[in-house]
């Protein structure tokens, strides 16, 4: 307990947090977030209410809708964590505060996780003020309270991951903007290119009969592909691109917990790296 309040009153991650809070910035990017999963699943509902055959409130549209604001906002979250941590270490090199920071009481790894937590705390934020929208489609029915909160266990360990990943680069880059285009480069292309991996791996290079074990690192490191195992039908359908090797639903449900665990080995490598290259006494730290 105390080496968790210990992070809690880092005073990195209580600084960065007050400076993020103040004026009307985070409240308006909050609402926008929220109104934007809002109108999508308006207008699936709208689109659901048209045509020969009116759905409605339905199970099969409660689904739909959970399916694609659970990826829209796996997208969103994707594209807003680089961006918020990518400059948190090279930005204070900029600043020339970087130095200040470490000679103060704090470790280097005390620095390395306040800016963590407070890049990715405000990511979780908008995770979290999204539950009341999922609130309101889990009145159509069509998935459980255990599926949306599978989903949040992927959303939460994604988003320390792509924090770590941005870290990294954070502190291997001195300018922001290397940093910034370095995380957006790395993460954005694996987890675009992945699945074109996995399919040309599974579906054109290899026998069927004999697929390769190795061709599921593709999808243990994609967070497109835990969610949908996580979030059950009608995402988990996308797991079926690994059905020549994972040959039962049981097998392709299991990704989202095998993802898990390798996001969170990776997320403590890159962390423990960042921590060795912002550490002064460090010789990989000097400048």
């Amino acid at each position: 307990m105390s080496v968790l309040w210990g992070f809690v009153r880092n005073p990195v991650l209580l600084r960065e947090v007050r400076v993020r809070m103040r004026g009307w910035r985070t409240p308006g990017i909050i609402v926008l977030y929220v109104g934007l999963l809002g109108l999508v699943a308006l207008l699936i509902f709208a689109a659901s209410m048209r045509g020969n055959r009116t759905v409605g409130f339905a199970p099969e549209v409660g689904a739909v809708i959970y399916a694609t604001l659970a990826m829209l906002q796996l997208v969103l979250l994707v594209l807003a964590v680089p961006g918020l941590a990518a400059g948190a270490i090279a930005g204070e090199r900029e600043r020339q505060t970087l130095d200040l920071l470490l000679v103060t009481r704090l470790s280097a790894a005390q620095v390395v996780f306040g800016k963590l937590l407070a890049a990715t705390g405000f990511a979780l934020l908008l995770m979290f003020a999204s539950l009341p929208v999922f609130g309101l489609i889990f009145l159509f029915g069509g998935f459980s309270l255990y599926r949306l909160g599978l989903s949040a266990v992927v959303y939460v360990v994604t988003v320390l991951l792509l924090g770590a990943v941005s870290l990294y680069f954070s502190a291997l880059y001195r300018r922001t903007q290397t940093a910034v285009v370095a995380a957006y480069g790395v993460v954005t292309t694996w987890i675009l290119l992945s699945p074109l991996f996995g399919a040309l791996t599974y579906h054109v290079f290899f026998d069927l009969e004999n697929p390769p074990v190795w061709g599921l690192v593709f999808a243990y490191t994609n967070p497109a592909f835990g969610l949908a195992a996580a979030a059950g039908l009608p995402l988990s359908q996308m797991t079926r691109l690994y059905s020549p090797i994972l040959t039962t639903d049981a097998a392709r449900e299991a990704i989202w917990w095998k993802y898990c665990l390798i996001a969170l080995g990776l997320m403590l490598l890159l962390l423990w790296r960042t921590v060795r290259r912002v550490d002064p006494l460090r010789p990989a730290a000097r400048r």
